[in-house]
């Protein structure tokens, strides 16, 4: 249970209270809704009105807790995620952050009440929460409601600000961490660029990305672009940016962490690989286990191209690897 998100719906008593014995927190917990007749849309399962209950009990025994809220469309993002919300702010003592995120729709979905965000959803969505926030001001806890990069991403707007994301709780959840890689790649031009270290001599570099790690990528070069100027156009010229769609999970998954082995291999296969300097691909899509959602390991993704470099998911590494090698 540690560490992961889990529902709470099939914890015994037993259990709970080992989790309150041993302080096993802070939890991560999926709620989605706290109206029982949509619980049962979303879990598909009569048991599901035991997670709040369930969530109660870890509350009043001080067990702090960072929560999920997976939207779907037409279901539980309309008067539902205002109710939701407003009863987890305010009757809940130790929740810690609320991570809201967009449903995965992949091509094995057979479920036709679940659909993917279009643009124009995602801008409503994050207009309902800005709003929400802001009626809701007075609630301490309402600063503490986080969306996913993918909403911005999906309508097309600037990610927040640093400062707004607090303590950054569930960043491993995609919420704040394209703002924080922004933020480094700022910070590592600042403290290591000097006039004879950038615009090497070096040859073209191919960045892996997902559809929507492109957009983060994207404003990366920018940044590079406008606080290098001379020295940043003759950098971002050599970066090309490979976007690797997910065919491996196909509908509306775009997120670099869930790209499949198969289909990095079948894009650089596309590539004149040979011709690049160096080949970077995020560590990001290995997950504890080192092995991609597809059952690649790190040998296996090194073997598709000897220039192949795997690095960290940080802007710092990111940078270094443009400009500073």
């Amino acid at each position: 249970m540690y560490g992961n998100f889990v529902t709470l719906t099939n914890v015994t008593e037993r259990d709970l209270d080992k989790i309150i014995k041993y302080r096993l927190e802070p939890l991560y917990v999926s709620i989605h809704s706290l109206d029982k007749d949509i619980r049962r849309i979303i879990f598909n399962s009569k048991k599901s009105i035991s997670g709040p209950e369930n969530l109660k009990v870890l509350d009043k025994n001080n067990i702090k807790t960072n929560i999920q809220i997976v939207l779907c469309p037409g279901i539980n993002d309309g008067k539902d995620l205002e109710e939701t919300l407003l009863k987890l702010i305010s009757s809940f003592k130790n929740i810690l952050s609320i991570g809201i995120v967009p449903v995965g729709v992949t091509r094995f979905n057979k479920n036709s009440k679940i659909k993917s965000y279009t643009k124009e959803n995602a801008l409503k969505i994050i207009n309902k929460i800005n709003d929400f926030k802001k009626k809701h001001g007075s609630l301490k806890k309402s600063v503490n409601i986080f969306l996913s990069d993918e909403f911005y991403i999906l309508a097309g707007m600037d990610f927040p600000e640093y400062k707004d994301y607090g303590n950054f709780y569930q960043i491993e959840n995609g919420i704040g961490k394209s703002t924080v890689f922004l933020k480094e790649i700022n910070e590592q031009i600042k403290i290591d660029h000097t006039a004879d270290k950038s615009g090497s001599d070096e040859g073209p570099i191919l960045v892996v990305t997902s559809e929507y790690g492109t957009k983060v990528i994207d404003e990366s070069l920018n940044i590079i672009l406008k606080k290098l100027k001379t020295a940043g156009k003759k950098i971002v010229s050599c970066v090309k940016v490979l976007e690797v769609k997910n065919k491996f999970l196909g509908g509306n998954v775009k997120v670099t962490g869930l790209l499949s082995g198969q289909d990095i291999k079948a894009a650089l296969g596309e590539e004149s690989t040979e011709g690049f300097e160096k080949i970077l691909v995020p560590a990001g899509i290995f997950n504890e286990e080192n092995l991609t959602i597809d059952g690649f390991n790190k040998k296996d993704i090194e073997e598709i191209s000897s220039n192949i470099k795997i690095i960290s998911e940080d802007g710092y590494s990111f940078i270094r690897e443009i400009i500073f090698n």
